[in-house]
């Protein structure tokens, strides 16, 4: 799970798809008695749809899977764009997709409560940045490339009106990640952002048929990334995601920084200093205090080894 493993991605892109035509199948053809359409839109907002769907359903709320529905049928029968998209916030997503993402990204702590277009200009220089940021990964880590490619299909360049805000991940947004133009300060930051927020939806490929973690998740538990105390299942999703950026750091040094013209080698030792010591927190509290089920285990157990802990 640990290290780029593109079929996989695959396959559970495959997986995840057929979930949601089994759940939508039922909720409009079995609950509201509608026809079904040829096929369904697997973009993130037709996700978004599906689990706000799935809380009316649990909620026993008819009026609510109607109106879902009605108002949002366009979404889920979209046609799929090929291939990926860097895209703004304000620049060819609709009302209903913003309404939907939004809805799908909004975190307990309120960072991306209130999302809005970043500077016109900032986020035209981010997207091309991202766009030869991953044609270097293809190039150079053809493994990390084709995975994040496999793992992302809409890369949205995106601010909030909370300060903290680089990126964020949802799994009812699968597919999707938002990254801050405005936070992206340099080549390395940057990367660093899109490989942290695409290992998040990684992560969230172990949890569909197993747990992972066992905790109380109204136990709360220090962080290294949040001031907040956090679930252990936060905590366990940032300690994975910090092995993943060591793991791609590790790899890039090992190719002496080449085929990444804007970033220095001497920065890529740089930026492991921190992410190392704060895998180490994370690590001492899981080991501690974590109850996680076999598959956990192995998990944890193979990041603790590629950062180096034993």
């Amino acid at each position: 799970m640990l290290y780029p493993d593109p079929p996989l991605v695959l396959r559970a892109n495959d997986d995840i798809a057929r979930r949601l035509g089994v759940a939508l199948n039922h909720l409009v053809g079995d609950v509201l008695n509608l026809p079904l359409p040829v096929r369904w839109s697997t973009a993130p907002a037709a996700y978004a749809v599906q689990d706000r769907l799935r809380l009316a359903a649990m909620a026993d709320d008819f009026d609510a899977i109607r109106d879902l529905h009605a108002r949002y049928s366009a979404v889920l029968t979209a046609p799929d764009h090929p291939g990926q998209r860097i895209r703004s916030w304000g620049d060819g997503i609709t009302l209903n997709e913003r309404e939907l993402l939004q809805y799908a990204f909004s975190d307990d702590i309120g960072l991306t409560a209130q999302l809005m277009p970043a500077e016109p200009a900032v986020a035209a220089r981010v997207a091309r940045d991202v766009a030869r940021l991953q044609s270097c990964l293809t190039d150079v880590l053809p493994l990390w490339g084709d995975e994040f490619t496999a793992l992302v299909r809409d890369v949205i360049l995106v601010r909030s009106g909370a300060d903290g805000f680089g990126g964020a991940s949802a799994f009812s947004a699968w597919g999707a990640i938002l990254v801050n133009p405005q936070r992206q300060r340099d080549d390395l930051t940057l990367l660093m952002t899109l490989i942290h927020e695409s290992s998040h939806l990684k992560l969230f490929i172990a949890y569909l048929d197993d747990e992972i973690v066992l905790n109380d998740p109204d136990a709360r538990f220090s962080s290294p990334l949040r001031r907040e105390g956090r679930p252990m299942n936060g905590l366990f999703h940032a300690a994975y995601v910090l092995a993943r950026m060591i793991c791609l750091l590790q790899d890039m040094r090992r190719l002496g920084g080449a085929g990444f013209d804007g970033i220095p080698e001497a920065q890529l030792a740089e930026m492991s200093v921190p992410l190392s010591r704060q895998f180490a927190e994370a690590h001492a509290i899981i080991a501690a205090k974590g109850q996680l089920t076999e598959r956990g285990r192995a998990i944890f157990a193979e990041a603790a080894a590629a950062v180096g802990i034993t």
